[in-house]
């Protein structure tokens, strides 16, 4: 049986950065790190089964993940989630939000390279928007964390120690 945990974010509050940065320093070796755009394609969805794109990607990860835990970064909306059947190979999950200050989260997203197409004043409001949105529906996350003032290892060690603390418990 697998533990599921979902790192959630808004584009441009550190989610993949931070996956990343615990993946490359291994501070959790027996988890699998996934982003959810490499297990299946958004695009392939709509709203009404959007929990479906979910689904697929955590039977993928399932899979991939051999022996191990899993650990999916995605933007998953806290409502969307309570829809998503989970498969029985795991056995707890749990989702985690990172967020950041209005400000930053306009700042960090205007730093991003040109292509990505995120600095556009149509696109930061959205993204803020949705901040908001996550933050309204705080009480169905496990667990948040504000990395506005700390650096991706201050909060890739938040994270670490919060999913450390559920192996506490068992």
């Amino acid at each position: 049986m697998k533990k599921l945990i979902f790192i959630s974010a808004v584009s441009g509050v550190g989610k993949s950065t931070n996956c990343e940065y615990i993946k490359s320093n291994k501070l959790l070796d027996n988890y699998e790190i996934f982003d959810i755009d490499n297990l299946e394609n958004v695009n392939d969805y709509n709203e009404n089964t959007y929990h479906l794109f979910y689904e697929n990607a955590i039977k993928k990860a399932v899979i991939q993940s051999g022996n191990k835990n899993i650990i999916i970064g995605s933007c998953i909306n806290p409502t969307d989630f309570k829809k998503v059947n989970i498969p029985e190979e795991i056995e707890s999950y749990k989702l985690v939000l990172i967020t950041c200050s209005d400000s930053e989260l306009a700042r960090r997203l205007k730093e991003r390279d040109a292509s990505r197409n995120c600095g556009n004043d149509e696109y930061i409001k959205g993204q803020i928007d949705y901040q908001r949105f996550m933050l309204i529906h705080l009480d169905l996350y496990d667990f948040h964390i504000d990395n506005t003032n700390k650096e991706v290892s201050e909060t890739s060690q938040c994270i670490v120690e919060f999913i450390k603390s559920l192996l506490k418990n068992i």
